[in-house]
């Protein structure tokens, strides 16, 4: 099993639900009910219902839906990780303190459980 190489938590993601916006060549491709499987300040990782072909260095446009508020967070992030084209790691690009991702970890915080 690969180690962690995240400097930061992981905070398991149940139940929360992005869209995704993939950018590829000068053409954007949507993709909805993406399930999020954890968030951390540093990266994210989701699942997607039915397969697709992304390769790693990717550029990812992710829009996710606060939980508590219904605020939309819009993250900028390029796939670091890929799996039985399902299952994708990515790493933020160009987050500054300011960016909605704090609130989004702060409401994950709050009402999501820790994984190990």
């Amino acid at each position: 099993m690969e180690s962690d190489k995240r400097n930061t938590p992981r905070i398991a993601a149940k139940g929360l639900k992005a869209k995704i916006l993939i950018t590829h060549s000068n053409r954007s491709i949507m993709v909805a009910d993406v399930n999020l499987l954890d968030v951390s300040r540093s990266g994210i990782k989701f699942r997607m219902k039915k397969p697709l072909a992304i390769d790693i260095g990717t550029k990812i446009q992710l829009e996710i839906i606060l939980p508590d508020s219904g605020v939309p967070v819009i993250l900028d992030a390029v796939v670091v990780y890929e799996q039985f084209e399902s299952e994708f790691g990515l790493y933020y690009i160009d987050v500054r303190p300011e960016d909605p991702l704090s609130e989004l970890i702060k409401q994950c915080e709050n009402r999501l459980s820790w994984t190990e």
